[in-house]
């Protein structure tokens, strides 16, 4: 079978003419005509329905449309993902809670690779508690997380390396146009008390809050980069990773609420997990040691 025909039946799908299919796929309609018959005899069903004019699609055609491109899309994606991997000196598999995947793993990816270490890269985006789990599991070579605070211990129950550490901060941030006075209403984007980061916000700096200013939850959502969007959609004021939120304050779209008081800082960690890890060579580890992990989240030159 070949992928082609599979292209083909799209096509003819989506524009529903065989000349017009033909004419995109840049073949003439009989060799067209041959690839939609031999995709049909690989696969020993009937896609079109060739008793009637014009030609119709079958039942099975129609509903398993969906099942044809997702499947053309996967092995395109394998086949990206092989070559990657055939290329490139090794792949890393990395955990990396939501956030972090946003603010700072571009440039840390642009730091390795200015350092001449240029794996292939599969990235497990989760909640802490679900990239704790996979390390634990041994299912990553990397994890980059936040931790409660900055100079916590390393996590547990794991062969897991601190290759790198910094600080971050929690802060208040919303639009200016909606900063209101003390006493006045909050429109506040927040996180789940249960998450993570909510646990944070409600225990340390939640209190302070709700003693200066009346507040009323908009949204609560448990992904930093939702609550960001909302937030330049200028519907609240949320807390938010420094690091994620940097470029805004730079650019004066959003302004932070008591540079002060109202922070919680937080710890950034990189680890290693070697355990089942062919990836972390001697090697690879000096690369990640000698990445800069304060100046990604300051957003400074990140080599040391």
């Amino acid at each position: 079978m070949e992928l082609g025909w599979l292209e083909d039946f799209l096509a003819l799908r989506e524009l529903g003419s065989f000349t017009a299919a033909a004419e995109r796929r840049n073949i003439s309609q009989s060799a067209f005509s041959r690839r939609i018959q031999s995709l049909e005899d690989w696969l020993g069903v009937t896609l079109i329905d060739r008793s009637v004019r014009p030609h119709r699609f079958t039942p099975v055609a129609t509903e398993n449309y969906g099942d044809f491109q997702r499947t053309l899309n996967q092995l395109y994606e394998l086949r990206s993902q092989l070559r990657g991997e055939q290329t490139r000196s090794s792949r890393l598999t990395v955990a990396i809670q939501h956030s972090l995947a946003f603010s700072i793993f571009p440039r840390f990816v642009e730091i390795l690779r200015q350092q001449g270490y240029q794996p292939a890269y599969h990235l497990n985006c989760a909640n802490r508690a679900e990239c704790v789990e996979m390390a634990i599991r041994g299912e990553v070579d990397l994890m980059i997380c936040y931790e409660l605070s900055p100079s916590i211990e390393p996590i547990g129950s794991t062969t897991a390396m601190r290759v790198a550490s910094a600080q971050d901060d929690m802060i208040l941030v919303g639009p200016a146009a909606l900063a209101p006075d003390e006493g006045q209403a909050m429109p506040l984007l927040t996180y789940p008390q249960r998450s993570f980061f909510g646990e944070v916000i409600w225990q340390e700096v939640m209190p302070r809050l709700i003693q200066r200013y009346r507040c009323e939850t908009i949204c609560v959502n448990s992904l930093s980069s939702a609550l960001r969007e909302m937030l330049l959609a200028g519907l609240g004021f949320a807390w938010l990773p420094r690091s994620l939120v940097l470029d805004d304050l730079e650019r004066r779209r959003i302004v932070q609420i008591d540079e002060t008081t109202l922070i919680h800082p937080m710890g950034v960690a990189i680890y290693a997990c070697p355990q089942d890890s062919h990836a972390l060579t001697p090697s690879v580890l000096d690369h990640l040691r000698s990445v800069d992990l304060q100046a990604l989240i300051d957003r400074r030159g990140a080599e040391r």
